[in-house]
């Protein structure tokens, strides 16, 4: 007969009984997650009438163990028995964070196949320290400053803790202190694998998760908006042709200029009448664009210059409304680059369009209309807000490619409830009459 018991300790406490006689045993799983068990040391417990180990009462006679005792004996055996695995593991004791760190980018990366842009993000966090000669610039480099260089097996919970508390006192958001943490996080939960350095425990598990504030308000362009600020783009009033005051230039450069305004124009309206994102808007091809159907599908998108699938990993397509179709029709009229292989918003040369220059164009189009600035992907915040006041949930977290669906709850705020206000007045109104009534009485 046994039973076992586990609080804040490495293992499980177990009572065993041999030839009716008691103890207690430690049982685990140790650096190379194999199973082991150590007999403690005999029990002072009883049989109650239920068939359980209960604690006996009276003083503990010498040579038995109470649950206290038992747990931090147990404690003692497994640190123990751990350090001699260390010692035993050349892999683990030699290790340092900078390793966890290399083997972890290479998992997320061939095995995990990670965006691209997902992984110059995290290189970016675990860059190595620069010296800087600017006193007061702010520091960098936080996460391989701290640890870099330091063996994997001898960072602990309140190592990392101290790490994030130094974030607080910086400044940091409490996102981005929940970055780091996470980053942490994934690199530990790696190395405890067999396969990787076989560490007993990640030592970010038990650090604390700082509460963030609710999402920012969502801002959108009313679809008034949209047609003057690309109206402005087709004027060329976003963008100058460079030269002198009284350059002249010729039929073939005024042709491609103004082409390039219509086609600014066009992914100005197809952004925000599809919602499409930025890279899949890149990566789209005349092939993916139905005008007999009235649709568009998305299966490709650009990740910091790399192409590969979209963000949700998932093929989707998208209603094509009246004036995205009508955009993208005129932009078919160009010249060149109208097969199914080309891309629909390309450079003068055939390749696809640079993000950051059509992002800087949407500003400066937004200015010279007279609006007020928006971001490019407020574009695709403006389609889920006006998508969501004629579709339910479902269609519009299918069209915008969301993985879940609490991603396109945030456009909830925008569906209209016009009666709701007189819905609150007739149960005002009947608190009201209530009270009046009772007041005449």
């Amino acid at each position: 007969m046994a039973s076992s018991t586990q609080a804040a300790s490495k293992g499980f406490l177990h009572v065993t009984a041999y030839k009716g006689r008691p103890f207690y045993e430690a049982r685990w799983r140790d650096l190379n997650q194999t199973q082991r068990r150590r007999r403690l040391g005999a029990a002072w417990v009883e049989l109650d009438a239920g068939g359980e180990w209960v604690p006996r009462k009276g003083r503990i006679r010498d040579g038995y163990l109470d649950e206290r005792r038992a747990y931090r004996l147990m404690d003692e055996v497994i640190e123990e028995h751990e350090r001699e695995v260390r010692e035993a593991n050349p892999r683990l004791r030699e290790a340092t964070f900078d390793d966890a760190v290399e083997r972890w980018l290479d998992y997320l990366e061939n095995e995990k196949r990670a965006k691209p842009a997902t992984l110059r993000g995290y290189r970016s966090m675990l860059c190595r320290p620069m010296p800087s000669r600017k006193r007061g610039k702010p520091r960098k480099a936080r996460l391989m400053r701290t640890f870099g260089g330091r063996k994997l097996a001898t960072i602990d919970t309140a190592d990392v803790s101290r790490f994030l508390a130094d974030l607080d006192r910086d400044g940091l958001s409490a996102r981005m202190v929940n970055k780091h943490r996470q980053i942490l996080h994934s690199i530990f939960e790696y190395a405890k694998r067999r396969d990787s350095f076989g560490l007993r425990e990640n030592p970010a598990s038990e650090t604390t998760r700082r509460p963030e504030g609710g999402a920012a308000p969502i801002d959108v362009l009313e679809p008034w908006e949209v047609s003057k600020a690309a109206a402005a783009a087709r004027a060329g009033l976003h963008r100058g042709k460079g030269g002198y005051r009284h350059s002249a230039y010729s039929a073939e450069t005024e042709r491609e200029w103004q082409r390039i305004n219509d086609q600014d124009a066009a992914m100005f309206i197809v952004a925000a009448f599809t919602g499409m994102r930025m890279g899949e808007l890149r990566a789209l091809r005349w092939k993916d664009v139905d005008f007999a159907a009235g649709r568009i599908t998305i299966s490709r998108a650009f990740s910091w210059e790399i192409e590969s699938s979209t963000k949700s990993r998932q093929m989707r397509t998208v209603p094509l409304a009246r004036q995205a179709e009508a955009a993208l029709a005129e932009t078919r009229q160009r010249e060149r680059f109208t097969k199914r292989e080309d891309f629909v918003f390309c450079r003068s040369d055939g390749g696809c369009v640079d993000r950051s220059a059509a992002r800087r164009r949407f500003v400066a189009a937004q200015k010279a209309a007279g609006l007020r600035v928006r971001r490019f992907h407020d574009l695709r915040h403006t389609f889920g807000s006006l998508a969501i006041r004629k579709f339910d949930l479902v269609a519009v977290q299918a069209m915008m490619g969301h993985s879940k669906i609490t991603t396109t709850q945030r456009y909830l705020h925008s569906k209209p409830r016009a009666d709701d206000a007189a819905k609150l007045t007739a149960i005002f109104a009947e608190g009201e009459e209530a009270e009046q009534s009772a007041l005449a009485a």
